[in-house]
Parts: structure tokens; sequence; C-alpha cells
């Protein structure tokens, strides 16, 4: 018997606790497939709820644009006066860009009634649904695919981890 194999036979086991287990390990890999579903599903919700708010109890209002910000977070800072007469001032991000808004344009906004300055939306957008089917169907695309995935993998994901746990290639 060699050294290598004395030394071999006296290696421990690495400890469970240590991420290189656990980020190998596939309930790991679950739970995070899991809380991005889960992050998905709730802003398809959110986005459904305020979107079937807007269609069926929004108000039309006609507001004047005070500033434009471009760039990767786009939006438009509106004024426009309710139903019952408050002047709201907010940032609009469901906002149609064409043409490009410049300061002073009006155009007509679709508004909540019981939260106007932060449920606001252009007419010109359209419903709004697809904002909450997209994040619907890829939380359901993250559950099915997970879940084959899963079912397909998990032993090779357990044998990895054990390898590396006993530090073996």
């Amino acid at each position: 018997m060699g050294w290598r194999e004395r030394r071999r036979r006296r290696r421990k086991l690495r400890s469970k606790w240590l991420p290189g287990y656990w980020l190998r390990h596939p309930a790991f890999a679950l739970a995070a497939c899991s809380l991005t579903t889960l992050v998905l599903a709730t802003v398809a919700a959110v986005s459904a709820y305020e979107t079937n708010r807007l269609n069926t109890h929004g108000v039309r209002a006609s507001a004047t644009v005070l500033e434009v910000h471009g760039g990767s977070s786009s939006s438009v800072r509106a004024r426009f006066t309710t139903a019952d007469g408050r002047t709201i001032v907010t940032e609009i991000h469901d906002y149609y860009w064409d043409p490009v808004p410049r300061k002073g344009d009006t155009a007509t906004v679709v508004y909540d009634p019981d939260d106007p300055p932060n449920v606001v939306r252009d007419v010109r957008m359209g419903d709004g649904y697809l904002d909450a089917w997209v994040p619907g169907g890829l939380a359901l695309l993250f559950l099915v695919g997970g879940a084959i995935f899963f079912a397909r993998t998990w032993d090779t994901w357990m044998i990895l981890a054990n390898a590396w746990r006993a530090g073996t290639p």
C-alpha cells in the first residue's frame, strides 16, 4: 500500500454546510427554481390585477407632460386633474413613445380612481394584458421545465454533491 492510498483513507468527509456541497445539491437548485417561479407568478398576478382594475374601473383624463426621462427606465412625468378635482403629478412608465414625447405635450391617460398617483397608463398603450401574460407564461415554463429537469437529473446532482463531499473527482 502506497502513501497515496493511506492518505486517501485518512481523508475526512467535507461538511454538508460548506457552499461547495449545497451549491451542488439538487435541493438548492430546486429552491432557486421555485423562488423564481414564485416571483414571476407574483409579478403576473399584480400586473393582471392592476390591468383589470384599469380596464374595468379606470377613468380617463387629459395629462400634460412636464418632464421626459429616456434611457433604460423610460418614463414621463405628467400632471392631470382627476374627476373629483385633485391635481396629480406622477411618473407614467406605461407611456407610448411614438412620437417621442416632449415637454408640454398632452396625452389621454387612464388612472385608477382609488390610487391615481401610482396606477396610470397612457390610453394608446392598449389593454395591457400582455404585461400579465408574459411573466405568467415564464412562471409556467419554469414550473413545468423545472419539474422535468429535476426528475431527469436528480440522481446525477446527488452523485456530484456527494463526490465533492468525499473529495473524489
